[in-house]
C-alpha cells in the first residue's frame, strides 16, 4: 500500500479538528464533524454521519462495535447502503471500474471508496486532512485492500495530467470555496475519455417543496437549509461546461420526509421529483487529447 510520504502512520482522530462531514439526511449536505470531541460522542458522530443519519431502531438492529474496529466499519456500510442509501452502488458503479484507476475526493471513512478496490480498481484518495486520511486508511487494511493515500488540496493534486480513468467526487463541492477550480483540477488529471461522477445537494429537493407549497414553513427556522451550496440541475452541468454527455440523477429520500399528501407516490418517483442529492455523471472529451497530440508533432 503506498501513502504520501507526508501522510503520518499512527492513527491519532482525536488531537485536533477533524474535517469529516456531518451529513444531514440528504447524504451530502450539512457541516464539518469538528474534533475534539469525548472520544465515545466523537465516533458516534461519525458513525451517524457516515451511515446517512439512521433512525435509532436501525442502529439498534446491529451488535455494539468496538469504535473503528472491522464491525463497527461493516455496520455502517450495511447502514449506508440500504434503505434510502440503496441506490448508491448502483449510481456510483462500484462494480464497473475494474482495473481503472479511480481518483477519490470528498469526506467521510471510505466506506463508498473502498468498495471499487473490493472491484479491483486502484484506487486513489486525495484529502487536506491526515486525520481524514487516517481513517480512511485504516478502513481500508481492516478490509485487507489496497490503495493510494495522498495528503494534498483537491484544488492542487499531486499527480500528473491525464493519469486517472475515473473521478469520485462527494460531499465537496458544495463547501468548497471555489467548486469551479476543484472541478478545473479534475478535468485536468483525467485521461481523453475518463469520466466523472459527482455527488451534490440538490437545490429542488423536499424542503425546497415543502416551503413553496406549505408557505407557513418559510418563517419556520426549524428544517431550514444547511449551509451547504445546493445545485440545480441546469447549475450542476454548468459547473461540469467542459465534460460532455452529461446525464444527471436525483435520489436520496425518507418516505418519513415526504408531506403526508404525497406520501401514497411510489417512493422511486418522489426521490426523482424531491430528492436531496443530484448524482452527475460526464466524461472528459476525447477532443482533448488532440492538443496534446499537435504539440508532441
Amino acid at each position: 500500500m503506498s501513502t504520501d510520504s507526508s501522510y503520518p502512520g499512527k492513527l491519532r482522530v482525536w488531537d485536533r479538528p477533524v474535517t469529516l462531514r456531518h451529513e444531514q439526511p440528504n447524504g451530502s449536505g450539512g457541516l464539518a464533524v469538528q474534533g475534539p470531541h469525548h472520544v465515545a460522542d466523537f465516533a458516534a458522530r461519525l458513525y451517524t454521519s457516515e451511515a446517512l443519519e439512521p433512525p435509532a431502531s436501525a442502529i439498534r438492529r446491529l451488535e455494539q462495535a468496538e469504535p473503528y474496529s472491522l464491525q463497527w466499519f461493516l455496520n455502517i456500510e450495511t447502514l449506508r447502503h440500504t434503505r434510502q442509501g440503496r441506490w448508491i452502488p448502483r449510481l456510483l458503479e462500484f462494480s464497473k471500474h475494474a482495473g481503472e484507476t479511480l481518483l477519490c475526493l470528498g469526506h467521510g471513512l471510505g466506506t463508498d471508496w473502498l468498495q471499487y478496490a473490493r472491484h479491483e480498481a486502484e484506487v486513489v484518495v486525495c484529502s487536506p486532512s491526515s486525520s481524514q486520511l487516517e481513517l480512511v486508511r485504516r478502513n481500508f487494511e481492516l478490509r485487507g485492500l489496497r490503495g493510494r493515500f495522498l495528503h494534498a488540496a483537491p484544488v492542487s493534486l499531486p499527480l500528473e495530467p491525464a493519469t486517472i480513468d475515473v473521478a469520485c467526487v462527494a460531499g465537496l463541492l458544495e463547501i468548497a470555496p471555489e467548486p469551479q477550480t476543484v472541478v478545473e483540477e479534475i478535468y485536468r488529471v483525467l485521461k481523453p475519455g475518463g469520466k466523472v461522477l459527482a455527488v451534490a445537494p440538490a437545490w429542488f429537493d423536499v424542503h425546497f417543496w415543502q416551503r413553496s407549497v406549505f408557505i407557513w414553513k418559510r418563517w419556520r427556522r426549524r428544517g431550514g437549509r444547511d449551509e451547504a451550496l445546493h445545485f440545480s440541475r441546469r447549475g450542476l452541468k454548468r459547473l461540469f461546461g467542459r465534460f460532455v454527455e452529461h446525464r444527471i440523477h436525483k435520489r436520496h429520500l425518507r418516505r418519513s420526509e415526504v408531506p403526508h399528501l404525497w406520501r401514497w407516490l411510489p417512493l422511486p418517483l418522489l426521490e426523482r421529483l424531491m430528492g436531496r442529492v443530484l448524482v452527475l455523471k460526464a466524461f472528459k472529451p476525447l477532443s482533448a487529447a488532440l492538443p496534446a497530440q499537435a504539440a508532441a508533432a
